[in-house]
């Protein structure tokens, strides 16, 4: 988390963004989800991977993971003008 804003910085061009700012976290999400499957995957076996897709927990911790991601979604949408050192200190 520390470090989407200075990865959202350095990919400025021309003062400009050549994507959502959004994409960055996104993406982050994206590569610890699957470094958590397959971390379960090989330290839990095959029972214990798919003891995550069970609905009842699914359900609970998506809502959770909901909420997170509409918070990463207004706090870049509200603070994406800024560089990432100042954004990195009003995010402290």
């Amino acid at each position: 988390r520390a470090l989407h804003p200075l990865i959202i910085s350095k990919t400025k061009v021309n003062g400009k963004y050549p994507h959502e700012p959004i994409t960055v976290p996104l993406m982050e999400c994206v590569v610890t989800l699957v470094a958590a499957q397959a971390i379960t995957l090989m330290q839990g076996g095959i029972q214990q991977w798919k003891a995550i897709w069970e609905p009842k927990p699914m359900l609970v911790f998506s809502m959770i993971g909901f909420v997170y991601s509409l918070g990463d979604y207004l706090e870049l949408k509200s603070l994406g003008g800024l560089s990432g050192p100042m954004y990195q200190v009003l995010s402290q």
